[in-house]
């Protein structure tokens, strides 16, 4: 099957569920609900995607999202799944059982990102500690211990107001 036919058979089963669709060569890609998510990846893994290559998330500000990237290993085809989740609300049926590289990446995504994946078998955070508050890649995380995000050379002089003790001070209106 060419993208173009994979696309039109998940058109066909999902309809409106299924937006933002297209296909470019050897690629297609498509965004769907998280309610319809998972009958998306099982018609993908059954139409020979049985490879994920990679389960990442996406932050927007408005909302977040899930980006799976499968593979074929049959054919040369590839295709990018956008599943849109509510920043409130963020929850996805997992796939970890579909795909089992799945496991792991699901747990990153949640450390990460705070979406949970309902029915992953070990649901717990994987690269940080337990007692970790909030989800760093967020866009509006907040932590006391970062430097906050200055503009360039906004801070000129107050770099050089932080020279060790003992280092000469720069001329007037020179770089420190």
């Amino acid at each position: 099957m060419t993208p173009d036919e994979i696309l039109a058979a998940l058109q066909a089963e999902f309809g409106d569920a299924l937006t933002d669709a297209g296909a470019k060569g050897s690629e297609a890609w498509a965004t769907t609900t998280a309610a319809a998510s998972r009958a998306v990846c099982r018609r993908l893994k059954a139409l020979g995607f049985e490879y994920l290559n990679c389960l990442s998330g996406v932050d927007w500000l408005t909302h977040l999202e899930v980006v799976y990237e499968l593979s074929s290993l049959v054919r040369p085809a590839r295709i990018r799944l956008r599943v849109t989740v509510d920043r409130g609300e963020p929850v996805v049926p997992t796939v970890s059982d579909l795909w089992r590289a799945a496991d792991w990446h699901e747990r990153e995504c949640y450390d990460l990102f705070g979406v949970r994946f309902d029915g992953h078998p070990d649901h717990r955070r994987i690269l940080l500690p337990e007692d970790w508050t909030g989800y760093p890649l967020r866009k509006d995380y907040a932590d006391e211990r970062l430097v906050p995000y200055t503009e360039y050379g906004a801070e000129k002089k107050g770099a050089r107001a932080e020279a060790p003790p003992g280092a000469p001070a720069a001329p007037e209106g020179t770089a420190a």
